[in-house]
């Protein structure tokens, strides 16, 4: 048709395949690749190898195979679930359980350069030793840029002193980042996070994926029950917590069965010793009495 450009044959394949995948996996996470590095998304894939897979597309192509997908499957909140994907994003597709998923994540930490011109979120520092860079140009731009106090041994350049460069909140601009860098200097923590996720129909939020459980915990033993209760309404499952839930059953079925049997519920030793105790009494008063009257 004139007018109308044709679609490339690579953008019709990726499209395509996105949506086999949407058909062989029921969870869908969302990444935010923004701040990742190649390496780092590499590795974490031959971690994930045989449990799931990251893949790296385009965001109008990521959108082009959501809503192909929807109109096969006519699969529940498949808009929300392309109306937040991030402008730089990855999808991993997997039938693992979502929490397990993350905390592979986790536990899958990474060291990486200070940015260029972004703030740091660390103090930086550069250690006193070998720096195994020969003398040049090079020296001065450590004395210069980072203001490290230099020295020349054995034909390279040695940093006297631990020097900290920066302090968190400070911006490192790009000559800095690029001598921080020269020097092998990798201040910052980088994880994989989990943007939000979709599974077979049901969209998991960030606040969800990453709810601090253990605080929740606290919280209860300081008088908070409402927050347990909450956690027990929530539509996932924490392992950690099977001894909560077995108790919660126990208890339920406990009172259901005083309700529909008529049988009475135990009553704590503490407050049966009580009742005990002032029965004994009422009994006291009455024989007191009755001696009264002979």
């Amino acid at each position: 048709m004139i007018g109308q450009k044709e679609i490339p044959k690579w953008k019709r394949e990726e499209v395509n395949h996105l949506v086999d995948l949407f058909k062989d996996y029921k969870n869908i996470v969302v990444i935010d690749v923004a701040h990742l590095n190649d390496r780092q998304i590499q590795e974490t894939r031959k971690i994930l190898r045989g449990k799931a897979i990251i893949r790296m597309s385009k965001k109008n192509l990521q959108l082009r195979a959501i809503e192909q997908y929807k109109a096969e499957s006519n699969k529940a909140n498949l808009e929300e679930f392309a109306s937040n994907i991030p402008g730089q994003s990855a999808l991993c597709f997997t039938n693992m359980d979502i929490f397990e998923l993350k905390k592979i994540f986790n536990e899958n930490e990474w060291m990486v350069p200070a940015k260029p011109d972004e703030i740091t979120p660390v103090d930086i520092w550069v250690l006193a030793g070998d720096t195994g860079l020969p003398t040049g140009q090079v020296i001065s731009e450590l004395n210069m840029t980072l203001k490290l106090p230099t020295r020349i041994q054995n034909d390279t350049i040695w940093i006297r002193d631990d020097t900290r460069t920066h302090k968190a909140g400070e911006i490192v601009d790009v000559k800095q980042a690029a001598v921080l860098k020269k020097l092998g200097v990798k201040p910052i923590k980088s994880l994989i996070k989990i943007h939000y996720a979709w599974s077979d129909g049901e969209i998991i939020p960030e606040d969800i994926l990453y709810v601090d459980t253990e605080q929740i915990k606290q919280n209860l033993v300081i008088g908070h029950r409402e927050a347990l209760a909450i956690l027990f309404e929530m539509p996932i499952y924490f392992d950690e917590m099977t001894n909560d839930y077995i108790l919660k059953a126990v208890s339920e079925a406990s009172t259901l069965n005083a309700i529909i049997f008529g049988e009475g519920i135990q009553i704590p030793a503490e407050q049966g010793t009580k009742v005990e105790e002032e029965e004994e009494e009422e009994e006291e008063e009455e024989v007191g009495i009755g001696g009264l009257f002979g």
